[in-house]
């Protein structure tokens, strides 16, 4: 059945913003994930986590724009900071980063001096192992992620009339780099300074100067077929693309707005609790195309308790709540496309379902929602969080 609802992936038509955002904060020193609303959850949902990054850099020398920004590996899950002139990395509380860590070093001082001055945008390509650079001038430069970052690419600039950068992102998908302005106009290039698109202009009116720029790297499309383009401003976000509302980011002032490859869900935030015990969802690793580790998991259980892993390509919006619990549903039961997976939780009271992402970026989505054994619950089940899977992009 399992390999039923892989190949399954192929047929599927991206529709919908997916994932989550990791926005942080260099003044406070503090990182917080974000659920951008999207067709799993339209409404606005609480930051979470929201942790202190470590180690804690000075606070950048420029406030605006800030000298600051926050890039996500999509493929180790590591995500990398900056205050202007150091680099940092962190790995997300969501799931196990894949490979090491490296301490902080600094940013040799004529990478600063060709793009301008400290860093004000930051942005990782995985597969070509490139970190681009851009500072308030709009210089880009791309340089190996190690100490002494010496220049893979050299410096060029953005190819439109522009205002003080703010941040950098990466797209994988279009192969194409995305820069910021304080006035949230968003400018779309390739490597090599050639434009990719017209520049996007915020449809609502910015409340703070922009802080970063972050692509739904999912590959799928908001209400207005156009993929997302995230832009904080101050202690908030939104999707330029659309009209869209602004969500809270759980920071005081994200200077820095990174794609993070982790599943939406429904709730948002922690699971339904049934007697002593709440389920805990998560996943294995970053939920990207090629990841053949890949798995969605349940902790929180009895070891030995079983877990049904069902996964469909449809969701009830309606939510009906179930059992004593209240548990909300999210998928349709006796739906003729369901297909289920049994599985028991180990010694550490975690039950895991292996979901290789071999499609290519975009695929997607299927939903998935899990439900495990739970005496104290006259139904005699408890079930988690609706959770929205795709194959994501770097």
């Amino acid at each position: 059945m399992r390999s039923r609802l892989v190949a399954a992936i192929a047929l599927l038509a991206a529709t919908a913003a997916a994932q989550r955002v990791v926005a942080f904060d260099p003044f406070a020193g503090m990182l917080a994930e974000d659920q951008p609303p999207n067709t799993i959850l339209p409404a606005p949902t609480p930051p979470a986590p929201v942790y202190p990054a470590a180690p804690l850099l000075p606070p950048p020398p420029l406030a605006v724009p800030a000298t600051a920004d926050a890039t996500t590996n999509t493929v180790t899950g590591i995500t990398w900071y900056t205050n202007g002139v150091l680099l940092a990395q962190m790995p997300s509380p969501s799931f196990p980063p894949v490979g090491p860590v490296m301490p902080p070093f600094a940013i040799a001082p004529a990478v600063l001096g060709m793009i301008g001055g400290p860093a004000t945008g930051i942005a990782i390509d995985p597969i070509a192992g490139i970190l681009w650079l851009t500072s308030v001038p709009g210089i880009v430069i791309g340089v190996a992620p190690v100490p002494g970052t010496p220049v893979l690419v050299p410096p060029f600039p953005i190819p439109f009339p522009i205002g003080p950068i703010a941040g950098l992102d990466w797209d994988g998908i279009s192969g194409t780099l995305l820069a910021v302005d304080i006035g949230g106009v968003v400018y779309r290039f390739f490597p090599t300074g050639v434009p990719f698109a017209l520049p996007v202009f915020p449809v609502a009116a910015p409340p703070f100067p922009a802080g970063d720029v972050a692509i739904d790297k999912s590959g799928a499309v908001n209400g207005g077929g156009l993929r997302p383009i995230w832009v904080s401003f101050g202690p908030v976000a939104t999707d330029v693309t659309i009209a869209g509302p602004f969500f809270p980011l759980g920071v005081g002032a994200a200077a820095g707005l990174a794609y993070l490859p982790r599943p939406a869900s429904n709730p948002p935030i922690g699971s339904c609790p049934c007697g002593a015990m709440t389920p805990v969802w998560g996943t294995t690793g970053p939920m990207t195309a090629g990841n053949g580790a890949f798995g969605v998991s349940l902790g929180g259980l009895p070891p030995g308790n079983l877990v049904l892993f069902a996964y469909d390509f449809a969701f009830n919006p309606l939510y009906p709540l179930i059992n004593s619990s209240g548990c909300p549903l999210g998928l349709f039961l006796g739906s003729a496309t369901m297909v289920t997976v049994i599985a028991f939780a180990g010694a550490t009271g975690v039950a895991t379902n292996g979901l290789p992402l071999f499609a290519p970026p975009g695929f997607g989505p299927i939903y998935e929602q899990s439900f495990t054994l739970c005496t104290a619950d006259p139904s005699g089940f408890v079930v988690a969080p609706l959770l929205r899977l795709s194959a994501g992009g770097t």
